[in-house]
Order: structure tokens, then sequence, then C-alpha cells
């Protein structure tokens, strides 16, 4: 106490010290705003061939005709494939927002790296799965119908994303822990996957056998899924 006051006067450190830092928000991040403004310019581009093919969307998830009849119609399959694409990124976005998808070693990048990391975990997922598919030749199968089975996720994919998105704004208006909202959102996922995966396998089953389709779908679908939970889980 002697050496802090000194002649009746308090000594202070002119050291200043560190300023405490509050835990940021996800939009603080100068990276995910951009990418955030680029899923909303993207979403609002396509938001009317969306419109227009919500019908044939709505008939593939009620039978497995519908997903036929999208895949032979080439212009509406090619809007399908291009919407695909662009809703991959704000999909990407709400994984990385609510922690779906995360790794342990991701807590090691820095916040502005997370989104992109995020999206290149999702895209090695896909070119996982479409070297499954060009890996596992599917003999029994003619081009057109391996192509449908491949091109099925894409349908559930322009599913799950607005399910999300309304996920989102709810759980974030009523101030859901992100703990909560997280598994909320894997839920979902799991569910919306495993319609998918069973769309896929009346797709196949009406070409080969029921073991044979068990087969193929251990081999497209569900390795390269188990192979991202993998590294989801242990990594």
């Amino acid at each position: 106490m002697d050496e802090i006051f000194r002649s009746g006067t308090l000594e202070m450190s002119s050291i200043p010290l560190e300023a405490v830092v509050e835990p940021s928000l996800w939009t603080d991040v100068l990276t995910n705003r951009i990418l955030l403004v680029l899923s909303l310019v993207l979403i609002l581009h396509r938001l009317l061939d969306l419109f227009r093919l919500t019908p044939p969307l709505l008939y593939s998830y009620s039978r497995s005709r519908g997903a036929e009849a999208l895949e032979q119609s080439l212009g509406t399959a090619r809007v399908r494939n291009s919407i695909a694409l662009s809703l991959t990124l704000p999909f990407c976005l709400i994984l990385d927002r609510f922690h779906v998808l995360r790794p342990a070693f991701m807590d090691m990048i820095p916040a502005e790296w997370s989104a992109p990391a995020t999206i290149g975990l999702i895209l090695a997922y896909l070119i996982l799965r479409r070297l499954c598919y060009l890996f596992f030749r599917l003999n029994r199968l003619d081009k057109k119908t391996a192509t449908l089975a491949r091109h099925n996720l894409y349908n559930y994919l322009m599913l799950v994303l607005p399910i999300l998105l309304l996920q989102a704004a709810v759980m974030v208006l009523v101030h859901v822990p992100d703990e909560t909202a997280c598994s909320v959102m894997r839920w979902t996922l799991s569910a919306v996957w495993v319609f998918a995966i069973g769309r896929t396998g009346q797709i196949l089953h009406a070409h080969c056998s029921g073991f044979s389709t068990f087969l193929y779908l251990c081999a497209l679908e569900i390795l390269p899924a188990s192979v991202l939970v993998a590294v989801v889980v242990n990594f």
C-alpha cells in the first residue's frame, strides 16, 4: 500500500489497460456482410424462376413420377439446376451463422474466414458425392435415370432452404439460444435428407432390385454424407 500511495497521491500506471472486446455479432464481420448481400441478390434474381418452378417441384415431392417429369423437361431441369447453384450460398451462410455444420478445427479459424470455410466444406461434400456417382458405375441404369437420381438432391435443397430461412427468422426474433436453433436446424436437415434419400431410392428401385437399390444408396448418397458427418464430429 505504501508503494501505491506516495505523499498522499495515488500512483496510477501509465500503461493503458487492454480494452475489453465484446463478442461480435455474426453480421459484424465484413466478409459475412458481403456474402449476405450477395446471397440476397442471388435470391431476388432467381425469385421469379423459383415461383415458376414451384408446381413441378411440389409434384416431385409427392410422386417419383413428378421428379421424372421435371428431369425430362430440359428447360425446367436447367432452370432447377441453376437455381440450386444460386441457393447454395445462402444455404451455407445459414449453416455457418447457427453453427449447424461446424467441425472443432473451425474454432481456430478467424471469424472472417468462417463462412468461406463452411462453403468449402459443403463444396467438398458435393464434389465427393459427384465422384461417387462417377466411380460407382450404375450398370443397370440408363444415363437419364442416373442423372435423375443425382439431381434429385437439388429438389430438396430448394425445399429445405425456405424452411431454414423461416426457422432462422423466427428464432432470431424470439431470441432463441443459438444452441437450440442449431439443434432444430440439424433435425430439419436430417429429416429432409431422409425424404430425399427415400425419393432417390424409389427412383432406383424402379430400375433395379431392392438389394441393388440399397447398395447404390450406400455408395452414392450415404457414403459422402457419412464422410461429412465424420468430419464435423471428429475434427
